[in-house]
């Protein structure tokens, strides 16, 4: 019989509620985007347009994975997002061209970042903590796979109501910033003047995301302070910037 050093039963249960409670308070976020995306623009075709968005980048994020490995691909993330957030807009979102709009589509491709990074990671958690508190996660397992899912139990156990407090604050700071890139990159759509005009007007969203991109990547545990700056920058880029796309048709 194959036996294991498991943390105690408390520490399973407190994991378990604080990965629970990450868990609902990320799908509300998620939930409360499309409200308020269906509520300020009433309509959720932008919100469901930002998720096309960040599923294009996300398949070009694989391919820049296979091909260059995790750590470049970490700083290709945030120029791919960019990129395809610009495409999306030139395209399928012509219509996207207000801030009520905007905020829209930077909500779709925020909640959709959350469904991938966050919901599903912390509802894999939940199972998993499950598993390893009545036992079933281990039947069938031999002992280098039970050494190793023991090791992810005891990482997990690790994790308190606070962690999955901050998860949740994060996410909903995520979705501030996914708008506000999305505000940014449509003043470069808008103004037009070419690839290469667009391209220029790309480098400050790339400039702003790829520090939260990066850390969130390799540095989890890292990423609110940065977030928080990156955040802060964004509003200041937002309201130096403000007015223009407004006087802009949707039809351009």
């Amino acid at each position: 019989m194959i036996t294991v050093d498991l943390p105690s039963s408390e520490a399973l249960e407190a994991a378990s509620f604080a990965f629970t409670f990450a868990l609902v308070g990320v799908g509300a976020v998620i939930v409360t985007s499309a409200i308020a995306a269906a509520t300020w623009a009433r309509s959720l075709n932008a919100w469901a347009l930002g998720g096309v968005s960040f599923v294009l980048s996300q398949t070009a994020q694989i391919v820049t994975l296979f091909l260059f490995g995790p750590l470049l691909s970490a700083f290709t993330s945030a120029p791919l997002q960019e990129a395809s957030r610009a495409i999306i807009l030139s395209t399928a979102a012509r219509g996207v061209r207000d801030d009520r709009s905007s905020a829209a589509f930077g909500f779709g491709h925020g909640a959709i970042d959350l469904l991938t990074s966050s919901l599903i990671p912390t509802l894999s958690a939940v199972i998993i903590l499950g598993g390893i508190r009545d036992g079933s996660i281990f039947v069938g397992l031999d002992a280098d796979v039970t050494e190793k899912v023991n090791a992810v139990g005891v990482f997990l156990a690790s994790q308190t109501l606070l962690s999955g407090a901050l998860l949740v604050a994060q996410g909903a700071l995520m979705l501030g910033l996914h708008a506000l890139l999305t505000a940014l990159v449509l003043r470069a759509v808008v103004r037009g003047g070419g690839a290469r005009a667009i391209g220029r007007g790309l480098l400050l969203p790339v400039a702003v995301h790829t520090p939260v991109a990066v850390v969130r990547t390799l540095f989890p545990t890292s990423t609110m302070p940065v977030l928080l700056v990156a955040v802060l920058v964004a509003v200041l880029a937002y309201r130096r910037g403000q007015g223009p796309t407004e006087e802009l048709p949707a039809s351009q």
